[in-house]
């Protein structure tokens, strides 16, 4: 099976057989063949790239390509300095600091002609696009410049000698690139995928669903409070018989009584995604310029790529730190946007950060200069956090701070789909909110859950129990754990394992375990990353049985 592996430099010995390829395959090529290197002992030849992309096809290298960032371009070294200033430095899109390099693209003989190095191109664009890059550049071998231009490289008439070889400056704007090939490269689809793909395993046979892990999605492993049952039982028939309050007025009033927020500051909807795509077009253009954390819950991205247009820039959060919030630069960053969006705690990492306060005041600080018009903080999964202070307090004071709430998977509501926002925009945003939004049986279910929270504060402290033994069993047999706070943990498959997240998500639905491939939920995560959903006891350990006969 051919499969594409990512990882950086740093991580080459956790990736140890397909670095000792690499530097054989790269010998092979860049000293026997072309030249450029003279022979050694060893037959060995270290790619000083930062970035790589292996194409491995059972576990054999056919081919990979190397990537540097900004600080580390080396086709400097090789190009006279007034072919790389004419060619390179002025024909870029954007800056030099968002410029990537191809370092490498590399096929062994054996494999050329086999549209590899097409699918190598493809990986790195894509890898390139996620981490904001805005131009790439490379020097391109003269036997290899129809593969450069037919993926979207322009390639100068000019030419210079690396030893022997001939070699061209090239040079791709990304943006445009992206939307040249969006359909072979997959960035611009106009859906965000999500998990659920046990429902592609049971379609809406219940028997057959009820003999399946359903841990790829984030629901309640809990059902709702008994009132919440009780009611919905008792008027089943009018809830599907009659429509519902038609601007969810008795739910808005509620909220406004239990979060201690005004009514007037209240706009509910059929789950946060249904108030993504209403209101973030509202506040928002294609000129505005987004900060939004990776990894982060991928449907922002989606709505301000491919629905508004917006320049994004992505805050990468890093798992050598626990996928910890750098609060500081995070706010230095925001103040020369016209817009952060948060979510905190993080999905899909769990991490929560209690530095929400301090940024939405120091973003609103009059005597520091700042461009950061709105403030959108998702709170989906801060019910779990007992004693947990929500940021909706803040927004009376702040016209810019908007929350965003489902109540979802807090309160055991997946499948009728309610939330709420809080913002002094709710008066300007309520008008593009559809008449009838939230179901009657919705509107009713979140009515009396709101009215008793002791039910799910019980079951929130076994969430946490259950998220803490799956964690230190999943750690006890190799697996990488991030400490999270919510219904879901974020790991890194063991080191010695030769499962990538992909074969390993596989593996698993054979024995009817549904988890989440994370390694495209952010660009610091790997092809090893897999995130569970805390499900039932009962449940939990049943997953454990399965990875352990797997991961053994």
């Amino acid at each position: 099976m051919v499969e594409y592996i990512f990882f950086e430099k740093k991580d080459s010995d956790k990736h140890s057989d397909i670095w000792n390829q690499i530097s054989k395959l790269r010998y092979a090529v860049y000293s026997l063949e072309l030249e450029q290197y003279e022979n050694n002992i060893n037959e060995s030849l270290e790619d000083p790239g930062k970035y790589f992309i292996a194409c491995v096809d059972d576990s054999k290298l056919v081919g990979y390509v190397s990537l540097n960032d900004s600080h580390n371009i080396r086709m400097k070294k090789f190009t006279p300095e007034e072919i790389f200033e004419s060619e390179i430095l002025q024909n870029l899109s954007g800056e030099i600091s968002s410029t990537f390099e191809v370092r490498a693209l590399t096929v062994e003989k054996a494999n050329r002609g086999k549209k590899i190095s097409e699918g190598l191109m493809i990986n790195a664009l894509r890898r390139i696009h996620n981490m904001g890059g805005t131009d790439i550049i490379a020097m391109g071998h003269k036997n290899v410049l129809q593969l450069y231009e037919k993926i979207g490289m322009s390639i100068s008439k000019i030419s210079f000698l690396v030893g022997s070889a001939e070699y061209f400056p090239m040079h791709m704007c990304v943006k445009n690139t992206v939307k040249r090939y969006s359909d072979l490269i997959g960035l611009e689809n106009d859906t965000c995928y999500h998990g659920g793909a046990s429902w592609d395993e049971s379609g809406f046979d219940f028997n057959h669903r009820d003999s399946i892990i359903v841990a790829d999605v984030l629901d309640s492993p809990f059902p709702p409070c008994p009132e919440v049952l009780e009611i919905i039982t008792d008027q089943l028939e009018r809830c599907c018989q009659e429509s519902p309050p038609t601007h969810s007025e008795e739910l808005k009033e509620t909220i406004s009584k239990v979060r201690n927020i005004s009514v007037d500051n209240i706009i509910v909807s059929s789950g946060s995604s249904s108030l993504m795509f209403s209101c973030l077009p509202r506040l928002l253009n294609k000129d505005s310029k987004v900060l939004i954390l990776s990894p982060m819950y991928g449907e922002y991205e989606h709505v301000l790529k491919h629905i508004i247009g917006c320049e994004v820039t992505l805050f990468p959060l890093y798992p050598d730190y626990g996928f910890v919030l750098d609060i500081d630069s995070l706010i230095e960053i925001s103040r020369s946007h016209d817009a952060v969006i948060l979510v905190n705690p993080n999905s899909p990492t769990g991490v929560f950060s209690n530095g929400m306060k301090y940024l939405i005041e120091e973003l609103n600080n009059p005597n520091i200069k700042s461009n950061c018009n709105i403030i959108w903080v998702d709170e989906t999964y801060i019910d779990y956090i007992e004693n947990s202070i929500s940021m909706e307090s803040l927004v009376p004071k702040y016209s810019n701070l908007i929350i965003c709430k489902s109540m979802s998977k807090c309160y055991s509501l997946s499948g009728l789909r309610v939330a709420y926002l809080a913002s002094q925009k709710s008066d300007y945003l309520k008008k593009y909110i559809p008449p009838w939004s939230v179901s009657l049986p919705a509107q009713l279910a979140a009515i009396y859950a709101l009215r008793n929270p002791s039910y799910y504060l019980e079951n929130y402290r076994i969430i946490h129990k259950e998220r803490e033994f799956l964690s230190d069993k999943l750690s006890s047999i190799g697996f990488i754990v991030y400490p999270g706070v919510a219904n879901y943990i974020l790991t890194s498959l063991p080191e010695d394992t030769n499962f990538t997240s992909k074969t390993f998500i596989e593996a698993c639905r054979e024995k009817k375990l549904f988890l989440r491939d994370a390694q495209n939920m952010g660009i610091t995560l790997t092809d090893k990353s897999v995130r569970f959903a805390i499900r039932s006891p009962k449940e939990n350990k049943k997953i454990l049985k399965i990875v352990s006969q797997i991961i053994n």
